[in-house]
Formats: C-alpha cells, sequence, structure tokens
C-alpha cells in the first residue's frame, strides 16, 4: 500500500472529522461526480454522517485529498444480489482528483478498507467504467 509522508491514509468517523476535512472531501465529490462526470443523483444523501458511516482518504500536504470512498452500513431497503450472502458493508462515493489518476491510489484505499475487514462480505456501488480495478480486488 502507498504510504509515504507526502501521501497520507486517513479513516474517520463523522464525529472524528473535522470542518477542513468534510469540505475537502465534499469538494472532491463535487468535482467529480458533479462536474466531470455529470452524475445528477444526490451526492449529500444524509448517510455521511450515521454513527456506522467511515470515511477513508488519502491526501497529500499540497493538494488536500487526493482519493476517497466511504463504508456503511447497507440501508434497510438496500438492493443486494442473489445468491451471495448479505453485505455487512457497502463502499460507495468511490473518488480519485483527477490529476491523482494511474499512481495506484484508488486500488490501495480499496484494498486497506478490504484489509479491515477480511471476512466480512461487502456491496459496492460504483461504475462500471472502474470494472477493471474492482475485479482485480476480487469483486464480481
Amino acid at each position: 500500500m502507498i504510504a509515504t509522508p507526502s501521501i497520507q491514509l486517513h479513516r474517520a468517523s463523522w464525529s472524528e472529522l473535522s470542518l477542513d476535512e468534510f469540505y475537502e472531501i465534499a469538494r472532491l465529490r463535487y468535482a467529480v461526480f458533479a462536474l466531470e462526470q455529470r452524475v445528477d443523483d444526490e451526492d449529500l444523501d444524509g448517510r455521511d454522517d450515521l454513527p456506522d458511516t467511515e470515511h477513508w482518504w488519502f491526501s497529500k500536504p499540497d493538494t488536500a485529498v487526493v482519493c476517497y470512498l466511504r463504508v456503511l452500513r447497507p440501508a434497510d431497503d438496500e438492493r443486494q444480489p442473489v445468491g451471495v450472502p448479505a453485505a455487512a458493508w457497502v463502499i460507495g462515493r468511490m473518488a480519485t482528483a483527477q490529476h491523482a489518476r494511474g499512481q495506484g491510489l484508488a486500488h490501495d484505499l480499496l484494498e486497506a478498507v478490504l484489509m479491515r475487514r477480511p471476512e466480512q462480505p461487502f456491496l459496492l456501488h460504483a461504475q462500471l467504467h472502474a470494472r477493471g480495478l474492482y475485479e482485480r480486488l476480487g469483486f464480481v
């Protein structure tokens, strides 16, 4: 996993996030999902501040948050794939700053999350264009 003085891994619950950290996270999510990808789904869906939600990100001192994802418990009405164990956790809102892509950050961030809970099933909310990344980490 990437871990250098210039790239730092972070994990925090809502109550542990500073305003500056959440601002940088929201800024990255907006840049990637709204401006770049033109996703029209609501990003701030009321689940960022749930007690079990974890925010994971890589940051660089000079560029703030460069890669992010969140991990949360499935919603009561969460659609789950048929024929596999029900997910204990959902990974979503994966975003990497455009200038930081191609460096393995998304892979390393996902790997860190999966290593923290190796025996628990995950459901992934993701876009198809990133399918190869997720398949390399065992998602189907």
